[in-house]
């Protein structure tokens, strides 16, 4: 009688063991399929990030290039000696899109960069109401042209 309670002892241990080993490994198995979803959920938040910056870069730069080209003039002394050229501006923008501080890159004549420099300094911020999420430094190329 002895030797049955140790038996069936021995064979319920061993049965519990085998259960909890059973239910260890079938969780193990489920885990790389959770860490995939998690994986498949965290590139489509990557994703989504990036594509709203990308849509803040165009923001940016189309909001910028319009208000210089309805507020950039002419400088007539140029105007008058037909000079022509592209002046390229690095401009850095803080965390809410506003014009934080620009530098002129390329300017083929002084008279361009401050006409560049008085637009530039009445620029409004490029996205309102929101964080700006996009490129920091943008090089915006303004061309003058007399066609």
């Amino acid at each position: 009688m002895k030797t049955i309670c140790v038996a069936l002892f021995t064979l319920c241990i061993f049965s519990f063991a085998s259960a909890q080993y059973a239910a260890n490994f079938s969780f193990n198995e489920e885990t790389p399929k959770e860490a995939k979803a998690e994986t498949l959920s965290l590139n489509e938040k990557i994703a989504r990030r990036n594509a709203l910056i990308k849509q803040h870069n165009q923001l940016a730069q189309r909001t910028l290039l319009e208000h210089i080209a309805t507020r950039v003039t002419y400088p007539e002394l140029l105007r008058e000696k037909m000079v022509e050229g592209r002046v390229t501006v690095k401009v850095t923008l803080n965390p809410f899109g506003q014009v934080q501080a620009y530098e002129i890159l390329q300017s083929p004549d002084p008279a361009f960069s401050r006409e560049v420099k008085r637009v530039i300094d009445s620029a409004p911020a490029v996205v309102s109401n929101q964080a700006y999420l996009g490129a920091r430094k943008l090089n915006i190329p303004i061309d003058f042209s007399l066609r």
